[in-house]
């Protein structure tokens, strides 16, 4: 587990942090300037956008097996490797904003219409200030704020605080700190307690297999939905009540974290069962 993610975090870290750079300045060296070359240097700014889209999406998938390790290791009481993942998915959103912010300003070169030095200066320029400006930052500023981070954060709270408000202390877990600095709306950081569904809104039965909708957040039993979703022609209105949101089947995603929350809740319902039936029996 842990090595796979750290293999996940090199490879975009080692991409966003320095080959992006390397593939513009390879683009602008030697090549003069004039209409032909900065039609190159475009056609390779969108080159270097595609393999920021590509790490993202490696980000991603690193976050999300954070996110079931530390449900898993929140079960077994393992506060500290616990933090440790916590610390690892840190560093995957420091790699996920160098992503972002490479891809923001590749996308704004490739539209650019100075010549191909003075738009490499202008990335190079941007680029240090911006991070900067994201390195300054106090972790409170940083992770406090982050959506991706409350709700790892919140996962784990629930993993044995199903229900209950997660205060604003289990933010930053057992170990953690905000670096005597909060996100800018401290109400933010207190997550109400709701009552999670582990139920699919087509079959009421327990979720199979679930996945998860980008547009609205409902989610169903893969089979169900796409079966659903089949016979309206690919897509429709979610139809989970209430929802008005348009789902299709490219707007649907694995959803791992949930899967393993599930199988959790399951195996915790079969112990209670087995020790209300042993207390009968005794």
């Amino acid at each position: 587990m842990n090595s796979s993610i750290s293999q996940l975090y090199s490879q975009s870290q080692g991409y966003s942090n320095s080959n992006s750079n390397n593939d513009i300045s390879s683009s602008s060296n030697g090549t003069g300037h004039g209409s032909g070359p900065l039609v190159q240097l475009q056609g390779r700014l969108h080159t270097i956008k595609s393999k920021l889209q590509a790490t993202s999406e490696m980000i991603d998938q690193a976050m999300q097996s954070c996110t079931v390790a530390a449900i898993d290791l929140e079960n077994e009481a393992d506060t500290a490797r616990v933090e440790e993942v916590d610390a690892a998915l840190r560093r995957l959103l420091d790699a996920q904003y160098e992503a972002e912010m490479e891809e923001a300003l590749v996308a704004g070169l490739a539209t650019t219409g100075a010549d191909p030095d003075t738009a490499l200066a202008e990335y190079v320029a941007s680029r240090a200030a911006r991070q900067r400006t994201y390195q300054g930052l106090a972790d409170g500023r940083k992770y406090g704020g982050n959506a991706r981070y409350r709700d790892f954060r919140q996962q784990i709270w629930d993993t044995n605080h199903e229900g209950e408000a997660m205060p604003a202390g289990a933010l930053f877990g057992a170990g953690g700190n905000s670096g005597g600095e909060e996100a800018e709306d401290d109400g933010d950081l207190v997550i109400s307690g709701a009552r999670l569904t582990y139920r699919c809104p087509l079959t009421a039965t327990w979720l199979i297999d679930p996945v998860t909708s980008k547009t609205c957040g409902h989610s169903f039993s893969n089979t169900a939905i796409t079966d659903y979703l089949r016979s309206k022609g690919g897509s429709c209105v979610c139809p989970s009540v209430g929802c008005r949101s348009t789902v299709g089947l490219r707007d649907l995603f694995p959803d791992k974290v949930l899967e393993r929350k599930v199988a959790n809740r399951l195996r915790r319902l079969e112990e209670e069962e087995e020790a209300a039936t042993y207390t009968l029996v005794q």
